[in-house]
């Protein structure tokens, strides 16, 4: 009886050893140039040798140092208290990887700041590639111009710029929706895990083989196949029991499992010869930044409340629940009800404005 494609693959993987899935998958049928196509970053060798010696140099300080910080065994963001990652994108036949890994990156972090797993805001790939890179379907990029632009430019909204996988032209006068405030590299698996277990997903690139576009679940692992490329992901999560990082990629759901994959510490050169890539933010919307408007206000109100008696009792009253119920006059009801609104709205505020009333 004939094997059924990819029966050869998976018999490689279990002579291995290995414990990961191969089969049929949305790119494992496509020609040796379309897949290519489906990459997209840029390599420079000497830069890959300088970060794996960076790399090395750091990893040895963290091991002379005996370096711990405490990180959690496991880390998936898809079930933090909720799932802070937004839906699997298909950059299609583009080398947009590097917009789509780093768009994929904000938009969880963009989740998280704004502490609300269904905000799911729909980042323009579109913007930040052919705004930041140009007509570079054919030639790919690189995270660290991609996330100067998001800082400095800033990123609009999906709807703004639609994807398509093709070379299009920079539209004039787009609103970015976000700007990160800042981005660093994350050199050590110590300090890569730190950013994934306290602030969220990060930026991550790897070497790809031909085997993996045949990758279904489980850990993958490098079997067989040349090199087709280089790529670019949203590194989601890791698991120190698994051995491995996980990660969102951008080929559609129909390829990995769901769209996402699992990959061996020291796989694919990605924690050997590439950074990470951290980004910080606050969200666009977010209550504190509104809130702060209304501070001189309740500094206002404090300041009369502590030389009238009687309002600063309706205040600790109606406010702060401490009684005993006081004689309000219309006034004074009305500066409660003023003060009430603004707490409803931003109710950090309320025990700071408790404890100054006294």
């Amino acid at each position: 009886m004939a094997k059924k494609p990819g029966q050869d693959l998976q018999s490689a993987i279990y002579s291995k050893g290995y414990q990961w899935v191969a089969g049929s998958t949305s790119v494992s049928g496509l020609t040796s140039e379309q897949q290519k196509g489906r990459l997209g970053l840029r390599v420079d060798p000497k830069q890959l040798a300088a970060t794996a010696k960076a790399i090395q140099a750091v990893e040895s300080m963290r091991a002379a140092q005996r370096a711990g910080f405490g990180a959690p065994a496991a880390v998936d963001w898809r079930n933090q208290g909720g799932d802070w990652i937004t839906p699997i994108r298909d950059q299609g036949d583009c080398g947009s990887c590097v917009s789509f890994g780093t768009a994929a990156t904000i938009e969880a972090r963009l989740n998280i700041v704004c502490r609300n797993p269904n905000l799911d805001a729909d980042l323009s790939e579109a913007h930040l590639f052919f705004c930041g890179c140009g007509n570079c379907c054919d030639t790919g990029w690189n995270p660290e111009p991609a996330l100067d632009f998001a800082k400095n430019t800033g990123v609009a909204v999906e709807s703004a710029f639609a994807y398509s996988d093709h070379d299009q032209p920079c539209p004039a006068g787009l609103t970015p929706y976000i700007k990160i405030t800042n981005w660093s590299a994350l050199l050590s698996a110590a300090d890569r895990k730190n950013s994934l277990a306290t602030k969220g997903p990060v930026v991550g690139c790897l070497a790809v083989f031909r085997d993996f576009f045949s990758y279904r679940s489980g850990v993958y692992r490098h079997v067989s196949g040349d090199l087709a490329g280089y790529h670019c992901v949203s590194v989601i999560g890791y698991d120190d029991n698994l051995q491995c990082w996980i990660a969102k990629n951008s080929w559609g759901p129909g390829w990995g499992d769901g769209g996402f994959f699992r990959i061996g510490y020291g796989e694919a050169s990605m924690d050997t010869e590439f950074n990470f890539q951290d980004v910080d933010l606050t969200c666009p919307d977010s209550p504190s930044d509104t809130c702060e408007q209304y501070l001189p206000g309740l500094r206002r109100v404090l300041e009369a409340a502590r030389n009238n008696s009687a309002l600063r009792r309706c205040l600790r009253y109606y406010v702060c629940g401490r009684p005993p119920r006081p004689i309000c006059s219309r006034a004074y009801l009305d500066v409660v009800r003023a003060v009430l609104a603004i707490l409803r709205q931003c109710p950090q505020y309320r025990a700071p404005f408790c404890r100054a009333l006294g």
